[in-house]
């Protein structure tokens, strides 16, 4: 029995060492993404043999590969490492290796988009701060060295909120990559805030607001940019908020529509007739009622809430 041991040993020593047996195919990988150091043939192909050899090196820019001059390459390591000949066959279409070895830092990431953005929206931009400002969510990008990038954009204006930008890398002249960068973009806004708080259903006066500009990333809320002294606070306020356009109403004592009670007295006579108001009214203004039960249209004095005075003529 023991003699049979060298013998399966030699057979051992003699079987292939690849894990594609017989031809040595592979497939060449379209694109592959690399950092800094050695690129094995596993990296960037489907190979699975034990023989893996180191094939780039620090690769500085992309390297454009044809399946046949990787197979001739392949052959020339081989024989170089082992000292026999060997076939491979390389299958695929031509395939590329991106090099990351490149990092743009948060402020190179913002800049480098707000010029591209200066360019490509209808309007220019104007100053960084000016009128948007943006900020990248990523500390750090590493990007593909020995490409050109460009940001892709799809809209023609800019709004304020969460977005993601596609940046593009181009090599010869060819999209070889792109990848999407999340950005969150604050415009600048105006608005009135309050200067103190401000109870429910206070009519405001010129102490209560003041206008400010502020960035806002929100762009769904709509902030009152007109002055709205005069108008009533439908809600409380805390000191120092912007007021949007919904928080305010101008409320009159009678509102359009409110069913009133119409007051005429003549001595000692007290008359009390149900109407509803055709305009809204403040105290003292005189309003048109509409007389429930004759469908008369009757002129009176708000004199107070639901209550309109009948004066005689």
């Amino acid at each position: 029995m023991k003699l049979w041991i060298p013998f399966l040993f030699s057979l051992v020593l003699g079987l292939p060492i690849f894990a594609n047996q017989e031809d040595n195919r592979l497939y060449l990988k379209p694109k592959t993404i690399v950092g800094v150091g050695e690129v094995r043939l596993s990296d960037f192909t489907n190979w699975k043999g034990n023989w893996n050899p180191i094939v780039y090196q620090n690769v500085k820019a992309p390297i454009l590969i044809k399946p046949e001059d990787l197979s001739g390459l392949l052959q020339n390591l081989y024989r170089k490492e082992m000292g026999t000949n060997v076939s491979f066959s390389v299958m695929g279409k031509d395939g590329i290796l991106l090099p990351k070895t490149s990092v743009l830092s948060k402020k190179e990431l913002e800049l480098s988009l707000w010029k591209d953005l200066n360019t490509s929206t209808d309007h220019p931009l104007g100053e960084f701060g000016e009128t948007f400002r943006i900020s990248s969510e990523k500390e750090t990008f590493p990007i593909i060295s020995g490409t050109s990038t460009i940001w892709r954009y799809p809209g023609r204006s800019l709004h304020a909120g969460k977005r993601l930008f596609p940046l593009d890398f181009y090599f010869e002249g060819k999209l070889v990559h792109s990848e999407s960068v999340p950005f969150l973009i604050e415009e600048k806004k105006k608005a009135y805030f309050t200067k103190r708080e401000i109870p429910s259903k206070t009519i405001l006066t010129d102490d209560d607001v003041e206008l400010r500009y502020f960035f806002s990333s929100d762009s769904f809320r709509e902030y009152t940019e007109e002055n709205p002294v005069g108008k009533t606070a439908l809600n409380g306020f805390l000191p120092d908020t912007a007021i949007e356009k919904k928080q305010v109403r101008t409320l009159h004592t009678i509102e359009r529509g409110q069913e009133v009670e119409l007051v005429y007295t003549a001595g000692n006579l007290l008359l009390k007739i149900k109407t509803r108001a055709l305009n809204s009214g403040n105290r003292g203004e005189e309003i048109s009622l509409l007389n429930l039960a004759s469908q008369k249209t009757i002129k009176a004095r708000v004199q107070n809430e639901g209550v309109c005075l009948l004066e005689e003529k």
